[in-house]
This record gives structure tokens, C-alpha cells and sequence, in this order.
């Protein structure tokens, strides 16, 4: 009797056009990914440093970014959305960097959170 289910079951999945090792696609998978992989918007985030120095974040439409401190560019490279935040890899760097962005307590400002765990608050301009 269970072969007779395992082969109907097949049957089935051939009728479908699926195959038993083919994963069936669910758009239901899609959607709960999205919810999860951030929507970082790409401009300047600018912060100040507890002692003084601005600091900004440039994240570019076209996937790179530039890292300014003190006036001076000490950083660049690409970024991307994924499930682990935004995710900066810097050139030459040791591979990805991920922060998590979320809107600040005023309008206008995000609170970021790095790898290390703290959070510093930035000022955005799209």
C-alpha cells in the first residue's frame, strides 16, 4: 500500500510538471524574505563622534560607498541588502561589514548598529 502512495504521489508531481527533487516555488518564500532583508535607502548618513570628528557615510545608488571622516576619505568599497543587515565589503578589506539601520527617534536620523554592537545615531539625506 505505501508504494502504491509513493508512486501516485510521484504521478502526481509529474503531472505538475515537478519532479520529486525539484523544491515546489512559493511566492509565500519570497514575500517572508523580503520582510526580512533590509531596505536600506541609498544617501549620506552623517554622524559626530564622541570626540568631535563627523563621520560620513555615502551609499550610492549604484551599490558602492564611501566612508569620510574628518573630511578625509578613509574608506570605500560596495554595499548590499541582505538578511544580515546592510552589508559593507571595503576594498581590500576582509570581507563583508554588516550594519543594521534603523529610523532614529527624529525624523531625519537612523540609528545604526555595526558588527561590534553599538549603536551611534546619523543624520540622513537622501
Amino acid at each position: 500500500m505505501k508504494k502504491l502512495i509513493a508512486v501516485a504521489a510521484l504521478a502526481s508531481l509529474a503531472a505538475c510538471g515537478g519532479s520529486a527533487d525539484e523544491p515546489a516555488e512559493d511566492a509565500s518564500l519570497d514575500e517572508a524574505a523580503a520582510e526580512v532583508i533590509p531596505s536600506t535607502s541609498a544617501g549620506t548618513y552623517t554622524s559626530t563622534t564622541e570626540d568631535g570628528t563627523e563621520v560620513s557615510v555615502a551609499l550610492n545608488a549604484d551599490g558602492t560607498y564611501t566612508v569620510m571622516q574628518g573630511g578625509e576619505q578613509v574608506e570605500s568599497g560596495t554595499w548590499e541588502d541582505n538578511i544580515r543587515g546592510t552589508c559593507l565589503t571595503a576594498e581590500g578589506g576582509d570581507g563583508e561589514d554588516c550594519w543594521n539601520i534603523q529610523p532614529g527617534a527624529e525624523d531625519g536620523t537612523m540609528d545604526i548598529t555595526g558588527s561590534d554592537g553599538e549603536t551611534m545615531n546619523y543624520s540622513y539625506e537622501g
